[in-house]
């Protein structure tokens, strides 16, 4: 079973809240959360740590905290063990997956009127063809990427493998002769928002918690 929790961020923290919230932080780690120079980069960043720590605690993963995560070489965090997580972040919803026994990629996009077009090196001639030619071509632009890039967010590559290279069908990505399995992630606001979730076994059960901070 993977687990899912998301919060929202659409509120500015009061400084002495902010300041609270980040000392919930591992000293190593809230360097990378004060990096960020405008306000929502750092509540975002500070709330995405927050996600995985209340994630630990609710699935009883007391043995692991954040202070011992470590960095593969393409810089994505992860425990030592069989847990796997990752975490997205887009507007206002911040998401985190936690799986015991199996790896997770998760995105999650804001719909934004944009010119799909632009975007046409990241995607195949039939997949742009596709997008085009439905109901809601911005939609079906959105699903297509957040597939694409909670695979990528999976396999631990993030962009060093260019997406037009990725190819889903039927909701599986092959890769390396292995199958991935993308699953859309229900959201209370399903039109402003879509967000999938990649493994590398066939869901079979997904918990979703919204935590308030």
């Amino acid at each position: 079973m993977t687990s899912i929790f998301y919060c929202t961020s659409n509120i500015e923290l009061e400084t002495g809240i902010f300041q609270s919230f980040l000392g919930k932080i591992p000293m190593n780690l809230r360097s990378s959360i004060l990096k960020f120079k405008k306000l929502e980069d750092r509540q975002r960043a500070l709330f995405s740590k927050l996600l995985l720590i209340e994630g630990l605690k609710d699935l009883g993963l007391h043995a692991y905290s954040l202070d011992q995560l470590q960095l593969s070489k393409y810089r994505r965090p992860y425990f030592k063990g069989s847990i796997d997580f990752n975490i997205s972040h887009s507007g206002s919803y911040i998401m985190c997956a936690i799986s015991l026994g199996n790896k997770v990629g998760i995105d999650v996009e804001e719909i934004r009127e944009i010119p799909v077009s632009d975007f046409d090196r990241e995607f195949s001639k039939m997949e742009m063809e596709f997008i085009s030619n439905s109901a809601d071509p911005i939609r079906e632009f959105y699903k297509l990427w957040t597939q694409k890039e909670a695979f990528l967010k999976a396999i631990g590559s993030g962009l060093y493998v260019p997406l037009n290279l990725v190819s889903v069908i039927d909701n599986i990505i092959k890769w390396d002769e292995t199958k991935w399995f993308l699953t859309e992630v229900p959201l209370p606001d399903t039109t402003g928002y879509i967000s999938h979730l990649c493994t590398d076994l066939s869901m079979t059960e997904m918990k979703i918690k919204r935590i308030v901070f």
